[in-house]
């Protein structure tokens, strides 16, 4: 960390004044930072669960998130590290990352409950992880739960139904899984496109980043407009599912991360990982999918991940009342 980030992490954690009330537990995520933090519609969705199961509870909180993305329910707060100490921090969706934003907010709330909902374990991160008291994880941990973004699901189109509009969803390298781990993404892209190329099939991009640009309405509009999707990400793979597309996901972190362990527990069978598909696996797939044979298929998985989403809301909203 260079000087200034030091100096600026001292002024945040030490010297900036609390003057914000609000309730008890909070609920944080990358919308907390603002855009900067690259929020996207399954952290989003992730949240939204999260706080609507807590209010079933009847457990007071907030939603943390930074004005400029104005969303209804939340608590709108510029600069998060103005909130006074409060009794729970929640740090909900995404993987624990030792980002400096994400470290001072830790360090002013230092004698807060600490839980971490909905996310990934990363092993080259375990200072990080130690610095909760409670995570309720999605993968790289045992026991791990699922993803919490998903609330609802599409009944699937039926058979004879052509796929005509395939979805790309990219995701790009993945630098938190570190240098060894996150070189296969133009690789795992490259397939993805190669599968794409000649099958006569509409291309339609589709980024879950949220932006000023690139509403949560407009990236649900995408996957509706999808006859199948193609995708590295985990929200990606899940959110076609739900939305009753058929997927073709490929985890581009070798050894298998979040793409392998959250969407594999769907019992979805188009699963990949880069490191050992190939195009031509990747079309034999897409090709397999066009003949329309999937329907029970997502269905069944529709019906698991429902499942899975209410368990680790329970367990996550029990760590949280505890």
């Amino acid at each position: 960390m260079s000087l200034k980030s030091r100096l600026s992490s001292f002024r945040r954690v030490y010297l900036a004044a609390r003057t914000i009330e609000t309730p008890p537990t909070l609920l944080f995520w990358w919308g907390s930072y603002g855009f900067k933090g690259g929020p996207t519609i399954g952290d989003l969705m992730a949240v939204d669960n999260l706080s609507a199961s807590l209010r079933r509870r009847g457990i007071e909180h907030a939603v943390i998130s930074h004005p400029e993305l104005q969303i209804p329910g939340h608590l709108p707060v510029d600069d998060i590290y103005s909130i006074k100490p409060v009794r729970k921090v929640v740090f909900v969706c995404g993987p624990i990352t030792d980002s400096r934003d994400l470290s001072d907010l830790l360090s002013i709330h230092r004698h807060a409950g600490k839980i971490a909902a909905g996310v990934s374990i990363l092993p080259n991160q375990a200072k990080m992880n130690r610095r909760f008291d409670q995570i309720v994880g999605r993968d790289g941990i045992d026991p791990s739960y699922f993803d919490l973004a998903v609330s609802e699901t599409v009944e699937p189109a039926g058979k004879n139904r052509p796929l005509e509009t395939v979805g790309i969803c990219l995701r790009g390298p993945q630098s938190e899984y570190g240098a060894r781990r996150a070189g296969m993404a133009l690789q795992a892209e490259t397939i993805l496109q190669d599968a794409v190329r000649g099958s006569g099939l509409r291309p339609l991009e589709i980024d879950t980043v949220l932006s000023p640009s690139n509403s949560a309405g407009a990236i649900h509009a995408c996957f509706a407009s999808s006859d199948i999707v193609l995708t590295t990400r985990m929200h990606g793979a899940l959110l076609a599912l739900a939305a009753g597309k058929p997927v073709i996901a490929i985890d581009q972190v070798p050894g298998g991360a979040k793409v392998t362990a959250v969407v594999g527990k769907t019992g979805w069978p188009f699963v990949f990982q880069a490191e050992k598909v190939s195009a031509e696996t990747v079309r034999a797939a897409l090709d397999e999918l066009r003949t329309g044979n999937w329907r029970t298929q997502l269905l069944g998985a529709q019906a698991r991940i429902c499942a899975l989403v209410e368990d680790a809301l329970a367990a996550s909203v029990d760590a949280i009342a505890h």
